[in-house]
């Protein structure tokens, strides 16, 4: 269980790539290699990849994500995946997408004062991401997960504090939002080329549709480059289920399909 933790910690938490420049863990531990990539995969919308790994793994079902096909024997664990949009996706959002958590602190008058900034602007989601991302000055990495209040008033962070100072200013508006765990494709990271990297980021249910949010690169999103591996429940640090899900990451491997 102690490597556990600290192979979610250090790729998690603190292995986010982010919209600036910062000072990123070694590759090795927060990127996985993308094989036979092509140039196909920064212009389509629509993406397939096989994440597999030697150790039992979940792949999220997302509205942005779908399972095409599963192997799962003694020794090989693997997903073919479609990422960018997934049709059939029809689950609405619950309420726990909705709730207070010890780290979103959605009545805080810090986070009631941010949020009432936005509320009455034409769309609450984009001017989420551009206030976060203003609001979060210096862009780091290794910082525990901390509470939305605290993210602001410190003004720091990583992919971690984007993620929960978004869904906490969406919660106070009463917009359904979730975290979501996983990978985001990379040109380049940390000197390594074509690299998933490990990554936080949102979802919000608004006009009734989900919509990704990602506060450390606002406005328009490829969301084929995303790989969700689990939803976070922002209750505590770590939740018993999301370490569960974490568990194999340091054995995945991503290709490709086209």
């Amino acid at each position: 269980m102690k490597k556990i933790y600290a192979i979610v910690i250090a790729t998690i938490v603190c292995g986010c790539l982010l919209y600036l420049y910062s000072q990123p863990l070694p590759a090795s531990l927060s990127t996985v290699p993308i094989t036979n990539i092509t140039s196909n995969l920064w212009k389509e919308e629509i993406s397939l990849f096989m994440v597999s790994s030697d150790e039992a793994f979940t792949i999220a079902i997302t509205p942005y994500q779908k399972i095409l096909s599963s192997k799962n024997t003694n020794t090989t664990y693997a997903y073919i995946i479609a990422t960018g949009k997934n049709k059939d996706y029809q689950q609405k959002p619950s309420e726990k997408d909705t709730k207070d958590t010890r780290l979103l602190q959605i009545g805080n008058p810090v986070i009631m004062q941010h949020a009432k900034k936005i509320a009455t602007l034409e769309n609450p989601i984009q001017e989420a991401e551009q206030l976060v991302f203003q609001a979060i000055e210096t862009k780091t990495e290794g910082i525990p997960i901390i509470p939305a209040p605290a993210v602001f008033e410190a003004k720091k962070g990583d992919c971690t504090e984007h993620a929960i100072a978004t869904i906490a200013l969406l919660r106070a508006l009463h917009i359904p939002s979730r975290a979501v765990v996983g990978m985001i494709a990379s040109k380049e990271y940390a000197g390594k080329k074509n690299v998933f990297v490990f990554h936080m980021w949102a979802e919000a249910f608004y006009n009734n549709r989900w919509v990704l949010v990602d506060a450390t690169r606002p406005g328009k999103k490829k969301s084929n480059i995303y790989i969700a591996l689990s939803y976070h429940s922002l209750e505590t640090e770590m939740p018993l289920e999301f370490l569960e899900t974490m568990a194999s990451i340091q054995n995945l491997k991503v290709t490709y399909l086209s």
